[in-house]
């Protein structure tokens, strides 16, 4: 796998996140969807600034790329992904 096509399938996956937070969010009304699709979106934006994480060969070099990866806040939470969980829960709680 190249970085190019590496990028590329993260886009798609980060792409299929967000239309799984949103579905979940406004239409299915389901707390289980939103936050696996909010969580996972999260997620998969730390992959996309790190891309050499699915080009690994093994967890070996896996682990390697993650002890050195950027913006690990992604990860870990950051405020701003902890205020669209609150958000999409009081959204599906009250509306």
């Amino acid at each position: 796998m190249t970085l190019k096509i590496a990028k590329r399938a993260i886009l798609v996956m980060i792409s299929l996140s967000v239309g799984i937070a949103i579905l979940s969010i406004f239409i299915d009304r389901d707390y289980v969807g939103a936050m696996v699709g909010i969580s996972s979106a999260s997620i998969f934006y730390f992959v996309h600034r790190n891309p050499k994480l699915m080009m690994a060969k093994n967890w070996d070099e896996f682990g390697e790329h993650a002890d050195n990866a950027r913006d690990q806040k992604y990860v870990w939470g950051f405020p701003a992904y902890q205020a669209v969980m609150l958000a999409a829960i009081l959204y599906i709680w009250l509306v």
